[in-house]
């Protein structure tokens, strides 16, 4: 059984409503935005981190958060795609090793998790905590 966050839900909602979840929307997710010099330091500040950001390629909340950094930032990011595991099987066991629930998770080293869509700038308190 998938959970579902408040956050992710809110998101599916408003990307789309219940047929989004499910993947059966019929419609591709807009793409992404040019990203910033700032969006792109994030996620490169995210990565030298270590912070792993789980998801799926299905995940409206996925998308969503996807636009929220850009499209070249996006494809910085430390992402783990956890629903394909025919193409892509050592990052779905990894979601499997983490236990992944929800679509997106956020894993800090330190094992803290950050479930659903998150700011850019919780995000960046979030890795400049001591």
């Amino acid at each position: 059984m998938r959970h579902w966050s408040i956050a992710t839900l809110a998101a599916a909602l408003a990307l789309g409503g219940h047929g989004a979840m499910a993947g059966n929307s019929g419609t591709a997710p807009a793409a992404a935005p040019a990203s910033t010099p700032a969006q792109e330091a994030l996620a490169d500040q995210l990565s030298q981190a270590g912070v792993k950001y789980y998801g799926s390629w299905r995940c409206p909340a996925c998308h969503y958060q996807g636009r929220l950094f850009g499209q070249s930032a996006m494809e910085r990011l430390p992402y783990v795609e956890c629903a394909k595991p025919n193409a892509l099987p050592q990052q779905a066991q990894a979601c499997r090793a983490a236990e992944i629930e929800a679509f997106p998770t956020w894993i800090h080293p330190s094992g803290e998790r950050r479930i659903g869509v998150q700011s850019l700038n919780e995000l960046q308190r979030w890795i400049q905590q001591p």
